[in-house]
């Protein structure tokens, strides 16, 4: 979502759509699957794929279908670059299987299962629960060296696939070379029992250690690596094997019986990846195929992510500054053919948005019954819960900005007290209930997260220990009456924030101050800068004896 975009836009139709074309298949069990190659700490944008196959599961599951949804590891593809958090050797390890690489880090068991394992534990936060399941795993079962067997067999079918969908823009020179070297092309490449490698170079010099012949017979592969030179005859059920990965996808549907899988639009163009695998499930594996739902891309202020470029803003990252919610929100909102952006800087803006979005499932705000019916279909599926009879009452992600700040400044009992002192005047409650206090410190801390990494100069509040000299210097006798004045008010009965924003102008102009250089004065003795948070509220937020002897210690 961008500052640009209308907030109140929504097209939704595309979920009943999806379902609508999935429930055509009616199998026993509808399995929507989704993959991510493990090449780096994954960016947040993939979790797009994952809401909306969660999603399709719930719709499934709403009209009484046994559905799941699975999340396959990639991790026994072949590592092509190092992101620039990797710290292991490129000379050892590149070519190698993810699966094989030691995790620098010390621990897990892998290098894949270090990043599998940071992606899988954001899941539950997120309101998803797929199951887990490892590629390297699958490629040990004999329902894919079966798979294996039946692309080897149709080596020849599959050589006419990719000619005719990867070779289908070249131009006449680039397509008789891809034609040319298809000749002797096999889909199975070898992990090499000496050097561990299922390729040599990385991306831009890839060499695989393909496969050169198969006798169906005698169910043995000729193959030589092209890192370290060795090479064998061998038996099919001796090695260790991996399809090339226009040909793994298919094979991966075929043997799990997949319903549905989403895809990016890197994948879903047309003839592009996802249509390749299609075309080989019919002609190679002898059916359909799952449905296709294409998404854009998730960006993050602009610009593409990429896992392998270390362009990463992970789903830990995410959780830091804002609620899971408001991610599904955002994915949910739009047709997924069309990209969501992540501006960290409107995240206090967009909290908002949703949670009047909330307020509007639960009938709280005076709104049109469309917008209410919107609400009613699309909150339950941005909640990451079951959706609860009643709602839950939050503290302003605004509020909880300069709130958090003040954690060196105030005790924790006087910030969680000016915490539900706000709650109750923001939703007129007279009391608050377990489950609102409950929100309150992940929203502190969320707020403090943002406004360290992402919060403007304006946004961030410092209160230094005392006032330092050359500010009190500054102060005239006019600013030095306007504070003796305004101590009084201080001193008596407590006002709200609009009341005391009130107060500092009367007084002002009681001693001839002007306004603004009242609120610099003010501001300047608090926080050491011209400007900050509104006054009345940032006032009541430090609570009159707090200031009272702050504004003592420069008279």
């Amino acid at each position: 979502m961008t500052s640009e975009e209308p907030q109140e836009e929504f097209s939704i139709h595309w979920i009943r759509d999806v379902v609508d074309e999935v429930l055509a298949r009616d199998p026993d069990q509808y399995l929507i699957v989704t993959g991510k190659s493990m090449s780096g700490s994954v960016h947040a944008g993939f979790m797009k794929e994952i809401i909306i196959a969660d999603v399709i599961k719930r719709e499934l599951k709403a009209v009484g279908k046994d559905a799941k949804t699975v999340f396959i590891s990639d991790d026994f593809d072949p590592i092509r670059a190092f992101p620039p958090s990797l710290t292991l050797s490129p000379d050892e390890y590149m070519g190698v299987p993810y699966s094989d690489a030691p995790d620098p880090h010390g621990c897990c068991e892998s290098l894949s299962a270090h990043w599998t394992n940071e992606l899988v534990e954001t899941f539950p936060e997120f309101g998803v629960d797929p199951e887990v399941v490892l590629q390297s795993k699958i490629y040990e079962t004999k329902e894919m060296l079966d798979a294996v067997r039946i692309c080897l067999n149709h080596t020849e079918t599959i050589r006419e696939i990719l000619i005719e969908c990867v070779a289908r823009d070249f131009d006449e020179t680039q397509k008789a070379d891809y034609i040319e070297s298809m000749k002797t092309w096999y889909p199975v490449s070898v992990v090499c029992p000496e050097c561990g490698r299922l390729q040599s170079g990385g991306k831009g010099s890839i060499v695989p250690n393909r496969v050169t012949s198969y006798n169906s017979e005698s169910d043995e592969v000729s193959y030589k690596c092209a890192h370290c030179g060795h090479s064998e005859t061998a038996k099919l059920d001796k090695l260790r094997l991996k399809l090339s990965w226009r040909v793994d996808w298919p094979a991966k549907w075929y043997i799990m019986k997949t319903t549905c899988e989403p895809a990016g639009k890197d994948h879903a163009v047309k003839g592009g990846s996802y249509d390749t695998g299609l075309e080989m499930s019919r002609r190679v594996f002898g059916w359909s195929g799952p449905v296709k739902v294409p998404f854009e891309w998730v960006r993050l202020g602009g610009y593409d992510m990429g896992t392998s470029r270390g362009v990463v803003f992970t789903n830990r990252a995410w959780l830091n500054i804002a609620p899971p919610e408001l991610f599904r929100y955002m994915v949910l909102r739009t047709d997924p053919e069309r990209a969501n952006n992540i501006q960290t800087n409107l995240i206090p803006d967009l909290v908002d948005i949703y949670e009047t979005f909330e307020r509007n499932y639960y009938g709280l705000d005076d709104v049109d019954s469309e917008k209410q019916d919107l609400a009613k279909v699309l909150y339950p599926l941005t909640e990451v819960r079951k959706v609860i009879e009643e709602y839950i009452p939050k503290l302003s992600f605004k509020f909880a900005i300069v709130t958090s700040q003040l954690q060196g400044i105030l005790s924790e009992e006087t910030i969680m007290q000016r915490c539900y002192d706000v709650l109750k005047k923001q939703h007129s409650l007279s009391d608050i209930s377990p489950e609102a206090k409950a929100l309150i410190p992940a929203r502190l801390s969320r707020a403090l997260n943002w406004v360290k990494e992402f919060g403007s100069e304006r946004d961030q509040v410092e209160v230094p220990d005392t006032v330092p000299k050359e500010i009190i210097d500054t102060l005239t006798d006019t600013d030095r009456e306007f504070l003796k004045n305004f101590v009084e008010v201080l001193k008596g009965d407590p006002l709200d924030d609009e009341e005391l924003q009130g107060k500092v102008f009367e007084t002002a102009r009681g001693v001839g101050l002007k306004d603004k250089r009242a609120f610099v004065v003010l501001y300047r003795i608090l926080i050491s800068r011209k400007s900050g948070p509104r006054l009345g509220g940032f006032l009541n937020l430090l609570g009159n004896e707090w200031v009272l002897e702050r504004i003592m210690s420069v008279l």
